[in-house]
């Protein structure tokens, strides 16, 4: 709370003397106290802010202190964090500029498949905002039920240095008698809205994605927040990504390592058909380009490759005729036919 203007607070001038205060603490402190507002969270809040203006600005010392230190002040008397300064110099500039609060941000996590980021995607998501109440049109009570607020006269304005909006009506210069029935004095009712939203071509996961002004609205009538879309990349069964490489695996047979194959592999976009070369290692990647994701260069667009890395499966078991066709086929091939074989186990003759 230190952040705040303690005579705004309290509603008296910075050169208010004691029995000033004090007056205005116990007139405050009795509109606002619990026991009066039960189940009121914005009377609960209200309440310890006047008890804690009025014990620094009654106490002579802590006062001059505040008014030295003003919305720098630390009830702790411990120095200021990074965070509480930039929430200062961020309140005092818009409370001198007259600007209103803005909405609450939105974050929504849109699920995606590897094709749609491969294409780019428009989708239709249903968030879910806190709209404006169109039964007492945001204000949070019906116009017979508002009244000019006793602290700042209906100005809006608090009695700070910098005439900050008055604490105790927000800066709407009225306070409400009775909450709208609706909104329960809030002004925001929740609603779910459907949206379009454009999931760019080879957006990355994690990716954070504005739509301006599609958050919640300002309970203040100021402009509504954003909505960050939260881009997340669903698990692929067949490919994995590397940028803007896509990578897969290749089953393919002893067969076909050793003489060559037509294969048809998968892609993002659909199926195609390539070649094998003879003698093709387990491990091998095959490239292909313009097959994966696209990216920006410079002011064009490129796409990644499809790398297909090669496995030889093995098969599960043989028949007997089987196994006899491949021990015949091994016993007749060349010792040379195997080189780093054939070092392998000159290698190990040397070490008997």
């Amino acid at each position: 709370m230190a952040d705040r203007d303690y005579y705004n607070v309290l509603g008296v001038p910075r050169d208010a003397d004691g029995d000033t205060i004090r007056r205005a603490y116990r007139r405050l402190a009795m509109r606002w106290h619990p026991d009066r507002n039960q189940g009121d969270r914005v009377a609960e809040v209200r309440f310890r802010a006047v008890a804690e203006a009025y014990r620094v600005l009654h106490d002579p010392e802590e006062r001059a202190r505040y008014d030295v230190m003003g919305p720098l002040f630390q009830p702790d008397r411990g120095p200021p964090s990074p965070e509480h300064l930039r929430a200062a110099v961020r309140r005092a500039w818009d409370d001198l500029v007259g600007r209103k609060d803005r909405g609450e941000d939105l974050t929504y996590t849109l699920s995606v498949s590897l094709e749609e980021v491969a294409l780019g995607v428009s989708r239709e998501i249903v968030v879910p905002r806190r709209v404006t109440c169109d039964d007492c049109n945001g204000l949070g009570a019906r116009p017979g039920d508002r009244a000019v607020c006793g602290v700042c006269e209906g100005t809006g304005r608090g009695t700070g240095l910098l005439r900050a909006r008055c604490f105790h009506c927000d800066g709407r210069g009225y306070t409400i008698a009775a909450s709208c029935p609706t909104c329960g004095g809030g002004g925001l009712v929740d609603r779910e809205e459907a949206l379009r939203v454009k999931i760019p071509a080879g957006v990355e996961a994690g990716a954070r994605l504005r739509v301006a002004e599609r958050g919640h609205d300002a309970p203040s009538g100021g402009l509504p927040g954003d909505l960050y879309v939260l881009v997340d990349v669903a698990a692929h069964p067949l490919f994995q990504r590397e940028g803007a490489d896509v990578r897969a695996r290749l089953p393919l047979t002893v067969a076909e390592c050793i003489l060559g194959a037509d294969v048809d592999v998968p892609t993002l976009q659909g199926t195609t058909r390539i070649r094998v070369p003879a003698g093709t290692p387990p491990g091998h990647v095959l490239r292909l380009g313009g097959r994966g994701l696209p990216r920006p260069v410079g002011a064009r667009t490129e796409r990644g490759a499809l790398l297909l890395e090669v496995v030889v499966e093995l098969p599960d078991t043989l028949t007997d005729t089987e196994r006899a066709a491949l021990a015949a086929w091994s016993d007749a091939l060349p010792v040379d036919r195997h080189p780093r074989r054939a070092a392998f186990d000159a290698a190990v003759e040397s070490r008997r």
